[in-house]
Formats: C-alpha cells, sequence, structure tokens
C-alpha cells in the first residue's frame, strides 16, 4: 500500500459516473441548482423575461437584444484578437 495514494483517470472516471446517476435517477435535483441561479440572472439582467425575450431558453426566459448584442461583440472581439495574434505570430517568424 503506498503512502500518498493519489487519483487515477479511472477514480475520476467512477465519480463522474455516481454523479451522472444520482442526477439521472433524481436523487439530487437539478432544479434546485437551477432555479436560485434563474432568478439570480433575471435579477441582473442576465436574461429577459415576457415579452422582451427575442431568443426564448426555457419557460418564457431567453435572451434580449441587450443580451444579443453584448454577445455579438464579445464574438467578435475575440475574433479580432484571434486574428491578430495570428498576424503578429506570422509577422515574427
Amino acid at each position: 500500500m503506498p503512502n500518498s495514494p493519489s487519483t487515477t483517470e479511472d477514480d475520476w472516471i467512477a465519480i463522474l459516473v455516481v454523479v451522472v446517476m444520482a442526477f439521472a435517477s433524481g436523487i439530487v435535483s437539478v432544479g434546485m441548482f437551477l432555479d436560485p441561479m434563474r432568478v439570480w440572472m433575471l435579477q441582473h439582467h442576465l436574461l429577459e423575461q415576457g415579452e422582451s425575450t427575442v431568443i426564448p431558453l426555457v419557460d418564457g426566459i431567453g435572451f434580449g437584444w441587450g443580451q444579443i448584442l453584448v454577445i455579438a461583440a464579445i464574438i467578435l472581439s475575440v475574433i479580432a484578437l484571434l486574428v491578430w495574434l495570428q498576424r503578429r505570430a506570422a509577422a515574427r517568424v
């Protein structure tokens, strides 16, 4: 028996299987985690509710135009950063 037991990949897979089975069997309710998160996201305007929803996700809650514009700006910024990094790396060679 070794002095310092380490976790192997098999251990992590076993833990993952146990967690997935716990959620699948209903022992742990996913709603227990999602309801407080949904309320928090609505309070901080990360999601919209009602008629201002453009892209509905669940139960009349979804993304409005403000959230869509922010997501689009983030995606465009990431693309511009990646292009700039690629050009910079190519210029160094």
